[in-house]
């Protein structure tokens, strides 16, 4: 999960001063200095440029691209380039998944929400444990939803070339439109570094795909554990979720992230904190790296 907020620079409004980089660049570069070279910003306004156009030919308003893209608050973050979040110890003594205190907490986030996760357990067959996993692997309950802007992150994984800049595009179209649809300011949304907000860390196609309103009041909020918990069931069994089909269960949780050890993580957890369980200890590994979220 991204925790802190990248230092990125800001973006120079592509339809307005383009033409003027070639004069005032040799002023700028000092402040670019997560890039290296003349050319690079050059090379990163040429793909926004290149990015907005797609944007259009999807049917986005210009004059809506326009103003969301000249907003100050729009920067790109060139450190995430090659980020992954694979090879996290979940179940290490650092990340604390399996300690007295967070399968407590699991225990008591289930008892405590007990009604709302049978009545989704029922609506989708997916155990409540399982539900309940998924919430403390990807935010510590809601603790570490991520604090960046996910506008940004998509943005630069847009951009900037690297393996995920094809699924990056898409991501941040879908953004958009969930936006748009919603008539929310795509730069307020925050999450982490790869473009995942909310409860249970979906990113946007996911959430157009399938987020649920769990409580009824006529909008999806990923923030909202009624909401998050259902479209998480949702999710799953659109993968394939079965509760007699160990395969089945391991295939939807490798959909909602890549990882066999999250899924081994996740099952790991579920057990530990259903009703009779006995105690689970930690393995006493060395310390591994922050999480973060894998796209």
């Amino acid at each position: 999960m991204g925790r802190e907020h990248p230092n990125g620079f800001r973006n120079i409004t592509l339809a307005i001063f383009a033409g003027l980089f070639f004069f005032i660049g040799p002023l700028l570069l000092p402040s670019l200095g997560s890039l290296a070279g003349a050319a690079i910003p050059t090379l990163y306004l040429e793909k926004q440029e290149e990015l907005v156009q797609r944007l259009t030919a999807r049917g986005f308003s210009g004059e809506d691209l326009a103003r969301i893209f000249s907003d100050d608050r729009v920067m790109v973050y060139p450190e995430i380039i090659g980020r992954s979040g694979k090879g996290i110890d979940y179940l290490g003594r650092r990340f604390g998944l399996l300690s007295k205190k967070s399968v407590r907490e699991g225990k008591k986030t289930l008892q405590d929400h007990r009604s709302l996760l049978r009545r989704i357990e029922s609506s989708y067959g997916v155990e409540k444990e399982i539900l309940v996993a998924i919430l403390r692997l990807e935010t510590n309950f809601g603790r570490t939803k991520g604090t960046v802007p996910i506008f940004n992150s998509l943005l630069t994984l847009a951009v900037i070339e690297n393996r995920r800049s094809v699924w990056a595009e898409e991501e941040l179209a879908a953004l958009l439109q969930m936006c748009r649809d919603r008539q929310r300011d795509p730069l307020e949304i925050r999450g982490s570094w790869a473009g995942a907000f909310g409860l249970p860390q979906f990113v946007p196609s996911s959430y157009i795909k399938y987020g649920v309103d769990g409580d009824g009041d006529g909008k999806v909020d990923l923030n909202n554990r009624s909401d998050a918990l259902a479209s998480i069931a949702n999710y799953l069994k659109a993968f394939g979720w079965s509760g007699k089909d160990p395969a089945h269960k391991k295939q939807s949780l490798y959909a909602y992230n890549h990882c066999d050890n999250y899924v081994r993580s996740i099952l790991t957890y579920a057990r530990a904190i259903k009703p009779g369980s006995k105690p689970h200890k930690a393995k006493n590994n060395r310390p591994s790296h922050k999480r973060s979220k894998q796209a």
